[in-house]
């Protein structure tokens, strides 16, 4: 897939962030139960506070950009602890599979699977970070299995501890979506390490297909792009 830079996708959408104007009502795409998160399926108390117990996400088409927006149940002043954790949300166009991963602190390093993203290498991001990714796949580096995607850009995005969410906006042509195309919850390898649409997993082995997943939902339906 085509890599798409960073300033189409950073300084032509920041604005979308803090204007509403042309957005739709946001649809729910999937719910959580609070106080579910911890570790392996087994929740552990004052997780919720680290901002990892997921409840919503949710859509709204603004203009040509899809804008993505998860919810908490609590969240730090920082948005969620940084450089241990980061969230993943996979989902298809039209049968394609993505995958979003979003930190609230980056520190850039490069892709142990392939070691791609070396233009990363030193570049820090302190108030949230944001990755469209595609054409996942499994690598096998020694005893391990690891899942990579290569990086299609870089998405405007913000955490807000206030609303106890963040929003992480894609723009329509990024994934060669248009109005009626149909997004599900991604398949593959884009969802292997969450086995579910979306989740909270640890950074330290967070493309590994045994690693641990803080807290998980699942998107069951579909989502059609209005006008």
């Amino acid at each position: 897939m085509r890599k798409i830079g960073t300033l189409l996708l950073g300084a032509c959408l920041l604005g979308a962030l803090i204007s509403p104007a042309g957005a739709a009502k946001p649809t729910k795409l999937w719910t959580d139960s609070p106080g579910d998160a911890g570790l392996n399926g087994e929740a552990i108390p004052g997780f919720d506070q680290g901002g990892f117990d997921l409840t919503e996400g949710s859509i709204t088409k603004n203009k040509s950009n899809l804008e993505f927006t998860v919810t908490s149940a609590a969240m730090p002043p920082m948005g969620a602890l940084p450089e241990l954790t980061r969230f993943m949300w996979a989902f298809a166009v039209n049968g394609v599979s993505y995958r979003v991963t979003a930190k609230s602190l980056e520190v850039g390093k490069p892709n142990p699977a392939d070691q791609s993203n070396m233009d990363q290498i030193g570049k820090v991001y302190p108030n949230g970070f944001f990755r469209l990714e595609g054409d996942c796949g499994a690598t096998t580096v020694g005893a391990a299995s690891l899942v990579g995607c290569k990086t299609l850009g870089y998405l405007a995005g913000k955490f807000d501890p206030a609303s106890k969410s963040f929003t992480f906006i894609v723009p329509m042509k990024a994934v060669k979506a248009k109005t009626g195309s149909v997004l599900t919850t991604g398949a593959g390898d884009a969802a292997t390490l969450c086995a579910a649409t979306a989740c909270w997993i640890t950074h330290v082995a967070e493309r590994s297909s045994g690693s641990t997943v803080i807290d998980a939902a699942v998107w069951s339906s579909s989502y059609k792009i209005p006008r």
